[in-house]
């Protein structure tokens, strides 16, 4: 099983700032979601974060609105005219109804995400091609984030641990003040050995193994969204 280190190194620099933004907002007291919007050449063109719990006048435009999504945020961050037909989106976590249409409305090329959303009324699927650690990762802080903010008997934490008890049971390993540390990398090198224990936890529950196949292309916006009504993020 490889460690950390070997997994950062092969990771997309676009998964890794997703997660680097994630815990920016779990550190700021919001909700841990970031998006990077990529050129065809793998050059970040834009990025964002969920702001929508930030203190009114930030520097993103739209902080402090019920839209402050992290994909919202991330196409705010594109001029009028551009052509986003050969970029693509990443998140870490699937988009919700709004922020999937305003990939397609955009024009957004592709869109990828790296974790299911806990706030979906469905469970969703882990996205293929995704290392199960860094959807644990993504979901340790997304959770964690709403443990925070609403305590950790909300009815989004009681239901994760039905869905994804998992990450309920590292929330508790890990701890909230361990994940406060400045770094992403950091937060993640001790807690590796956890999340890899919750990842094989994980594919088993889920009846996969190991994966063995190199990242699928990411999917059109139209294709992948399949999320239906739920509590905004």
């Amino acid at each position: 099983m490889p460690g950390l280190d070997a997994m950062w190194r092969k990771a997309d620099a676009a998964l890794l700032r997703c997660l680097e933004l994630a815990h920016q907002s779990f550190l700021a007291g919001g909700l841990p979601v970031g998006a990077v919007i990529v050129a065809a050449s793998g050059e970040s063109v834009s990025e964002g974060r969920n702001r929508a719990y930030d203190p009114a006048g930030g520097g993103d435009r739209l902080q402090r609105t019920p839209i402050a999504h992290a994909e919202m945020n991330a196409l705010a961050g594109i001029e009028t005219g551009t052509e986003l037909g050969a970029m693509t989106l990443w998140s870490s976590h699937r988009p919700c109804m709004m922020c999937a249409a305003a990939c397609e409305f955009t024009g957004v090329g592709a869109v990828t995400f790296i974790a299911p959303d806990p706030s979906d009324d469905d469970n969703g699927e882990d996205p293929d091609g995704i290392e199960t650690e860094w959807v644990i990762a993504a979901n340790l802080l997304f959770l964690s984030g709403v443990a925070a903010y609403s305590g950790s008997s909300s009815p989004m934490i009681m239901r994760a641990a039905q869905r994804e008890p998992e990450i309920t049971h590292l929330m508790r390993i890990a701890g909230d003040t361990a994940l406060r540390r400045p770094a992403l990398r950091d937060v993640l090198t001790p807690a590796w050995p956890d999340i890899q224990t919750a990842a094989r936890e994980r594919r088993s529950r889920q009846g996969h193994g190991p994966l063995r196949h190199p990242p699928a292309k990411p999917l059109p916006a139209t294709a992948r969204q399949r999320a239906s009504q739920r509590q905004p993020r």
